[in-house]
């Protein structure tokens, strides 16, 4: 499945969200993960829409920013180690 494939409803099984509190916040947190693993990857929309695994980027990202909605400092910032392979192994701007 792609990226663009990926519908509210898929978006919110996963992350165990109900329909009525999440729409907003579903509209601003889809593209910002779509914009993270563009920075991450270097890739482009339509190179991104090529490669299915990063669609299980896109859902744990959206995941991360739905559950990690609280402003907090930590010396140790962590990226989810699912989501840093898949956007390692895509990776073209550190070549």
């Amino acid at each position: 499945m792609k990226i663009s494939e990926v519908t509210d409803e898929i978006i919110n099984d996963y992350c165990g969200i109900c329909e009525e509190e999440a729409s907003d916040l579903l509209e601003a947190m889809k593209p910002a993960a779509q914009a993270f693993i563009r920075s991450y990857t270097g890739l482009t929309d339509a190179e991104i829409e090529e490669h299915e695994d990063l669609t299980v980027a896109y859902l744990l990202l959206i995941n991360d920013m739905y559950s990690q909605r609280d402003y907090t400092l930590s010396w140790q910032k962590q990226v989810n180690p699912t989501v840093d392979l898949i956007l390692r192994s895509h990776a073209i701007n550190y070549l």
